[in-house]
């Protein structure tokens, strides 16, 4: 199996090895940004999971939205909603770090959240919503008091609390003043009293950087509410199979868009990942090498992820050890804990944290020599 633990590093880490103390007090706050591989959430989960974040981070109701349930949360919806996302030229509803977005005039309309997993409980939930005197205001029912309201631009977020710990609510609005007739959702969040790390994964299946770039017109003004420290962006293989691709653009875009963000919290760092080497409906991608290429020639910290792989091509020794889906775009969820082991691995070098890098590294030479071949 090809994979290159030489290469197995994050490139242009200066500014990141700044965030070291930050890790190892255990109080840095990452957003990771994506396409279907962090929207899967295995990936992703299995990074919350080696870094050993809290059981935070901000949650959506993807089936109305036309996508599949999150991670944590299956959700119910009665009522009429619209949902809408960064795949689709712009509909009037405005969209955040989500990529989605679902609104509603049925003041009937209602969504219940059940957690998956039956042991989770929470007290906290912060609903992320817009600051408009039209807007309807969220309820969660009488378990649940609001506790804060604050807004940042367009975007507010409302914090409700419960005195007993709950792993279920619904969501319904309620109008206060006359002019109040919509309500549109941009996510929920759980928020922990703890302290610990922070870690929101929010992708966007079939995504690209530059739809979330143009077409959420919220990011901004959630980054800001967020104030992460480290802002992780996952984009590139919906890229690499469009023919309409164009790298000029894209560059400038991502410029743009790392700048902006720059200049209103200078403290965040930008980590860029690349695209893994795959191979869909046996499509090679065109572009795959270009956005490498362009991606490690930027000032930024860079993860090369498909060097990490083996290189172009390497996606076939992945699938032979049974890490692919037949899709040959997505993986089995070893293979996505796999690449999950081999990116903390890199941030744990460019923080110095040998103590945790060893028995890390020894999980992922075991599952390199024993794969996942299927019967």
């Amino acid at each position: 199996m090809q994979v290159c633990l030489p290469c197995n590093e994050i490139q242009k880490d200066s500014s990141l090895a700044l965030l070291a103390n930050k890790w190892k007090s255990g109080d840095l706050k990452i957003l990771h940004l994506g396409d279907s591989h962090v929207q899967i959430g295995h990936f992703s989960g299995e990074i919350k999971r080696l870094l050993q974040a809290k059981n935070s981070g901000i949650h959506f109701p993807y089936p109305l939205a036309k996508s599949v349930d999150g991670r944590l949360f299956k959700t119910k919806a009665s009522g009429h909603w619209t949902g809408v996302s960064v795949l689709k030229p712009a509909s009037g509803i405005n969209i955040s770090l989500t990529g989605y977005a679902v609104s509603t005039r049925d003041t009937s309309a209602n969504i219940q959240w059940i957690a998956k997993d039956s042991l989770l409980s929470f007290r906290r939930v912060r609903v992320w919503t817009e600051s408009d005197s039209c807007a309807l205001t969220p309820d969660l029912g009488p378990f649940f008091q609001v506790t804060q309201m604050q807004q940042q631009g367009n975007l507010r977020f409302i914090d409700f609390e419960s005195s007993l710990p709950l792993n279920q609510f619904t969501l319904q609005m309620r109008r206060n003043a006359p002019m109040q007739d919509q309500f549109t959702l941009h996510g929920i969040e759980l928020i922990s009293s703890e302290k610990g790390i922070e870690y929101v994964d929010l992708g966007v299946a079939g995504a690209q950087f530059t739809q979330l770039k143009s077409r959420a017109n919220l990011v901004v003004d959630q980054v800001r509410a967020l104030k992460p420290d480290l802002i992780i962006c996952s984009f590139g293989t919906n890229e690499a199979y469009n023919l309409n691709w164009d790298a000029r653009l894209y560059e400038r875009s991502l410029i743009q868009f790392s700048q902006e963000l720059k200049s209103l919290l200078p403290q965040s760092v930008f980590l860029w990942t690349s695209p893994p080497d795959t191979r869909s409906q046996k499509r090679v991608p065109r572009y795959q090498n270009q956005l490498v290429q362009l991606l490690s020639n930027q000032a930024f910290p860079f993860y090369n992820l498909n060097a990490v792989m083996g290189g172009f091509g390497s996606s076939y020794s992945w699938v032979k050890r049974g890490y692919f889906l037949k899709d040959q775009v997505h993986l089995t969820k070893e293979g996505y804990q796999l690449q999950a082991k081999l990116f903390v691995l890199a941030l744990l070098k460019s923080w110095g944290d040998q103590a945790s890098l060893e028995p890390l590294l020894d999980q992922v030479n075991k599952q390199i020599i024993s794969g996942n071949i299927p019967n």
